[in-house]
């Protein structure tokens, strides 16, 4: 059933996006009409095009990619007029993507490339329309390719920028303005030089020197290195965090279920509390790897069936200072790192390693430490999940623990976004 919705709801973007793109590309064409000219030589526009779109790069986990074809299609605007560089978009997004889709099952894939075609035609279409508008709202800019790609490339990338904002929107379930915001920081830090090497490539096909626009390709190659090379880095990050993670749950077993069960219920008590979905992930990161510092604690102790003694105690809570030793030489856990460090203090000032009071914790440290304690109050029946040395609480034993500990213990606005959390099963 669930499938069934997707696949309409897929139709229902398909259907919408493709009316509006003949429309737009049908208005485009009343305003500026086929260029008669035909010259074999505007072909190495449409060439770098889809040699463009087949190196593209994976920017995230989540298999966010980006391609470099915009500077070459608002090149064909000007070398053959907007309608070709409309069927250059619609043609270079077919063949590339209809190799993806093959390699894929899904019974939307086929869908989703036709989105993605009405989505070049559209923004296409504007990036014409702003061009055209140009020429004929200033004459003094009429014939000044630098000026007029500018104004193209602005109307296809704001175009484009909302609309694939919305589509990751669908597609991922994520709140819109953190889709937004992510979608953002990508154009920006690609659009200004997409702008300079777009410029260089209208003049070129506009004074017919065809010869000399494949040399463009040497500095949109430049902007694909560096953009791989982040996300090489990012990936090695999340690998970083894994295999710590691994490090931790094959060392003390109970810890791989808790670990899980507290990462995902501390990133939804984040969002709940108002932090952005960026920083809702960081405290997902940080409550994976908040115990990580239990890797050097004595696991004779950590295993010990029985109450811990006083000095034993004082040995296993030195694991939070620890853990931020451990985490402090790799930059990517620079900000995450108070955070951890002071995931067992309390809002009274009794808490460890530094006493801290309420206004001096963080907040994100604040969530670990509920969910934390409730998932050791509660255990699980995951198979090694429960702590030897004493018997689960029950849902309701827990929750009224923390909130008799609140303003004490646990930080009261925590306890309640949490308790919401729990009682609508997210947890």
């Amino acid at each position: 059933m669930q499938i069934k919705r997707e696949l309409i709801s897929v139709w229902r973007i398909f259907v919408s996006l493709g009316i509006v793109a003949v429309a737009l590309i049908a208005f485009v064409f009343t305003l500026a009409p086929l260029n008669p000219e035909m010259s074999g030589y505007w072909l190495v526009l449409p060439a770098l095009a889809l040699l463009s779109e087949f190196l593209p790069v994976e920017l995230s986990r989540r298999g966010v990619r980006v391609t470099f074809t915009l500077p070459f299609v608002a090149g064909v605007a000007f070398a053959k007029g907007p309608f070709f560089a409309i069927a250059t978009d619609m043609l270079v997004t077919l063949v590339a993507g209809y190799a993806m889709v093959r390699r894929r099952r899904s019974k939307t894939a086929s869908l989703w490339l036709g989105i993605n075609v009405f989505v070049g035609a559209i923004s296409t279409c504007v990036g014409a329309l702003a061009k055209v508008g140009l020429e004929r709202s200033f004459t003094k800019y009429d014939g000044n390719a630098a000026v007029e790609c500018v104004a193209f490339m602005l109307g296809y990338g704001l175009v484009n920028f909302f609309l694939v904002t919305y589509l990751d929107w669908r597609a991922s379930g994520r709140p819109w303005s953190e889709n937004m915001a992510s979608t953002f920081r990508l154009s920006v830090k690609s659009f200004a030089l997409y702008t300079v090497v777009g410029m260089a490539v209208a003049v070129l096909a506009d004074q017919r020197l065809f010869t000399f626009i494949p040399f463009t390709i040497v500095p949109v190659l430049a902007l694909r290195t560096a953009l791989q090379y982040q996300a090489q880095m990012s990936e090695h990050y999340y690998e970083t965090i894994t295999a710590l993670t691994l490090m931790l749950q094959r060392a003390h077993p109970y810890t791989h279920g808790h670990l899980e069960r507290v990462a995902k219920a501390a990133e939804e008590v984040a969002r709940r509390l108002g932090l952005s979905g960026s920083r809702a992930r960081m405290v997902r990161e940080a409550a994976v790897l908040h115990d990580i510092g239990k890797i050097a604690v004595d696991e004779a102790l950590l295993d010990k069936p029985d109450k811990l003694t006083d000095d034993e105690m004082d040995h296993v809570r030195k694991h939070a200072a620890w853990g931020a030793e451990i985490l402090a030489p790799v930059q990517g856990f620079k900000d995450i790192l108070p955070w951890i460090l002071h995931h067992h203090e309390r809002p009274d000032g009794k808490g460890y390693p530094s006493a801290l009071s309420d206004p001096q914790i963080p907040l994100e440290s604040k969530i670990i430490a509920v969910v934390d304690a409730y998932d050791a109050m509660t255990g699980s029946e995951i198979p090694g999940a429960k702590r030897s040395y004493r018997d689960p609480m029950s849902v309701d034993e827990a929750l009224e623990e923390l909130k008799r500990c609140s303003g004490t213990q646990f930080d009261e606005r925590v306890v309640s976004a949490f308790r919401s959390v729990v009682m609508e099963g997210r947890y």
